[in-house]
């Protein structure tokens, strides 16, 4: 069985990749030229291409069964909205062009619970009425009209299905994250909100999932644990061996702080340390439901504690080759 794999150098690729490597499957990577190549499985096939520029990705499909096309962009802050839709929109509809084209066997899109919605209190699942145009919240509109054109042609007969993972925590991640500085005892403010996190390798093993086993024309959430930031900072802390107060965020000062934050990403030309998308849904409780993905699917989430134990395990052991190294 031969797969293409888009994102796979980015945190969720690069899990599914090794999964699917695991799993026996014959890999081809689709990766920008500038992309890091870092801790992918040995022996996988890699060509380069942009999926915002089709004359790139000229038959990259060509001898493909399953394609998985996790690649994205999640920016929140408003400066790089274009770019994001560009991204996600742009980029999915051509390569849908291209996976038509060579008459693939399956089409896997990696979308976000934000596509599906932003619930408050009461856990969301696929019939919970989209409302990321009322709350104006950039990345949950663009990765919500990146999965209407994959469920556009679904609808024709095109063998698609459709993932949203919620916020995703795990192994394999080599770039910032707010894990990462909790358990580094740098971050200890938490936003006065709930939350849904589910383990990367979780969210890997989905997406093949939905491939062997998923509904044509479906979205499956794939999500974890309903808990509060506080909560969830907490444990994260006591884990990693850094107990200590972590204190509330709350909407009344992340909104100003906020706006501060894009003002100085205007001039400096980066991702605002809190963008005005995010404040604003400081005090939701963006809860979810997976019961779909486990009722036709046979997904199974791991147990929050023992994700965290996990990652805090790696973090430590990649922190340890860092001070060697």
């Amino acid at each position: 069985m031969r797969v293409l794999v888009t994102g796979g150098t980015g945190f969720v690729g690069r899990n599914l990749l090794h999964h699917l490597h695991e799993q026996g499957y014959d890999i081809t990577l689709l990766h920008r030229p500038d992309s890091k190549l870092i801790d992918l499985p040995k022996g996988i096939r890699r060509v380069t291409g942009d999926l915002t520029r089709p004359e790139t990705i000229r038959d990259v499909c060509r001898g493909i069964d399953w394609v998985f096309h996790v690649a994205g962009d999640v920016t929140w802050g408003r400066r790089l909205r274009k770019r994001m839709f560009a991204n996600n929109l742009e980029a999915t509809r051509n390569l849908l062009a291209e996976a038509e084209r060579s008459d693939v066997k399956r089409f896997i899109y990696t979308s976000s619970a934000a596509a599906v919605g932003l619930p408050d209190r009461e856990p969301a699942d696929e019939t919970f009425p989209f409302n990321g145009y009322e709350l104006n919240v950039g990345y949950a509109i663009a990765k919500r009209q990146a999965e209407e054109a994959v469920l556009d042609r679904a609808a024709e007969g095109f063998p698609a299905v459709v993932v949203n993972p919620t916020v995703i925590i795990g192994i394999r991640t080599y770039s910032s994250s707010f894990f990462a500085a909790v358990a580094k005892g740098r971050l200890t403010i938490a936003p006065d909100s709930g939350v849904n996190l589910v383990d990367v390798e979780d969210v890997a093993r989905g997406h093949l999932l939905a491939a062997e086993k998923g509904r044509v024309g479906e979205r499956y959430l794939l999500g974890g644990t309903n808990l509060s930031f506080l909560e969830a900072f907490q444990r994260i802390a006591e884990a990693a061996g850094k107990p200590g107060k972590i204190r509330l965020l709350r909407r009344r000062v992340a909104i100003p702080l906020s706006l501060m934050a894009e003002a100085e990403a205007l001039l400096s030309g980066r991702e605002p340390a809190l963008a005005w998308d995010l404040a604003k849904l400081c005090g939701r409780n963006l809860y979810y439901s997976s019961e779909k993905a486990v009722r036709e699917l046979g997904y199974t989430p791991t147990p929050f504690e023992q994700t965290v134990e996990k990652v805090v395990r790696w973090l430590k052991e990649r922190w340890k080759s860092s001070a060697r190294g």
